[in-house]
């Protein structure tokens, strides 16, 4: 194994899936590939309104603290990784960077929902992706 992807936006379940992307990682030499995803909301691309740039994730705002937690863990393990942030459809996403560093698994948490048990995200890269899928409850 040379390269996990996980996706990771700071919630409980990203946590969890980014601790065990580190230490499946770790055990193999592997390489981390933390990714973020953001995207804008549909209301926000139909209402012809003009937003501040801060009412979204930025480089500097939210993402930036992701960032730094990410290397605070990797750090931490003595792992290999790096930080993406990407923008988009998550499922989407998280295969794209999967196909450009040619990703031997992806990593993600299940959804936060009780009643979604398996969620939206890790179900879509089932059906999309082309490597395995580790789904970390």
């Amino acid at each position: 194994m040379r390269d996990v992807v996980v996706g990771f936006d700071g919630s409980t379940t990203s946590w969890r899936a980014l601790c065990m992307a580190i230490g499946v990682a770790h055990g193999q030499e592997a390489c981390v590939h933390a990714c973020y995803v953001s995207h804008r909301p549909v209301t926000a691309e139909l209402v012809p309104m003009s937003l501040p740039d801060a009412f979204f994730d930025d480089e500097e705002g939210g993402c930036a603290e992701l960032r730094a937690q990410v290397f605070e863990e990797l750090a931490r393990a003595g792992a290999r990784g790096e930080f993406v942030h990407a923008d988009g459809d998550v499922a989407r996403e998280l295969e794209a960077v999967a196909e450009a560093c040619s990703a031997d698994m992806i990593v993600v948490g299940r959804s936060r929902h009780p009643a979604v048990h398996l969620g939206g995200v890790p179900r879509r890269l089932l059906a999309i992706g082309r490597r395995p899928v580790l789904v970390v409850p």
